[in-house]
């Protein structure tokens, strides 16, 4: 019983912070793919049109992949970072941290909306990106 507790407060969790950052997609969605975007525009077509084929890719294949990456790993972490010190500043984490929740669960919710959220970006800027790279 006490197993089903902690996974249904684990998916309370991932779901608070998935909704948080969906409520809000317009500040949290938006910006990483316009941001990409301007990277895929400077450093793509601008500083790649100078630089010859590496191994086959152009420019622009080659750096994509690390574009992408990025923007998954900036957001995420801004994710989970921003969910904590908003927790803290309204002091919703000291009702976790009391709660009978486990401190991991608690973490791997946290981590959880992060992760969803970095998917997300990438499947955003990878729609972004096939644009680009087909110029």
């Amino acid at each position: 019983m006490e197993m089903k507790k902690q996974i249904i407060a684990f998916k309370t969790i991932a779901i608070k912070e998935f909704l948080r950052f969906i409520r809000i997609w317009v500040q949290t969605i938006l910006p990483p793919v316009i941001t990409m975007s301007l990277y895929f525009i400077i450093f793509g077509t601008l500083i790649g049109s100078q630089i010859d084929a590496i191994e086959g890719f152009s420019y622009i294949e080659f750096i994509v992949p690390g574009l992408i990456m990025m923007a998954v790993i900036t957001n995420s972490y801004s994710n989970v970072v921003s969910s904590f010190f908003q927790s803290k500043m309204f002091k919703n984490i000291e009702e976790l941290i009391i709660s009978p929740i486990s401190e991991n669960i608690i973490i791997l919710g946290f981590i959880s909306g992060g992760i969803l959220r970095g998917l997300i970006i990438a499947f955003f800027v990878t729609i972004v990106s096939m644009f680009f790279t087909s110029l």
